[in-house]
């Protein structure tokens, strides 16, 4: 019984907070793979998932102001 008790405190201690995750995740690199117009090999390109997020953001917000564009243009007619 004790063992267990003893085993469970030590577990409880080294796990991490969500925050130290969050930033432990932050700074891993995680390589995608991208093909490029007029070639058959594709590119390889390496960020955090800081850079990735960010990235994936700004792509997010230009596809949805360019939709909106499209949008009022047609409802402009």
């Amino acid at each position: 019984m004790f063992s267990v008790l003893l085993a469970l405190a030590m577990a409880g201690g080294t796990a991490a907070t969500p925050a130290e995750t969050d930033i432990v995740d932050e700074k891993k690199i995680v390589c995608r793979t991208h093909r490029v117009v007029g070639s058959r090999i594709p590119e390889r390109v390496c960020r955090t998932n800081k850079e990735w997020a960010r990235i994936d953001k700004e792509n997010d917000q230009q596809l949805r102001k360019r939709f909106d564009e499209s949008r009022g243009t047609q409802n402009s007619n």
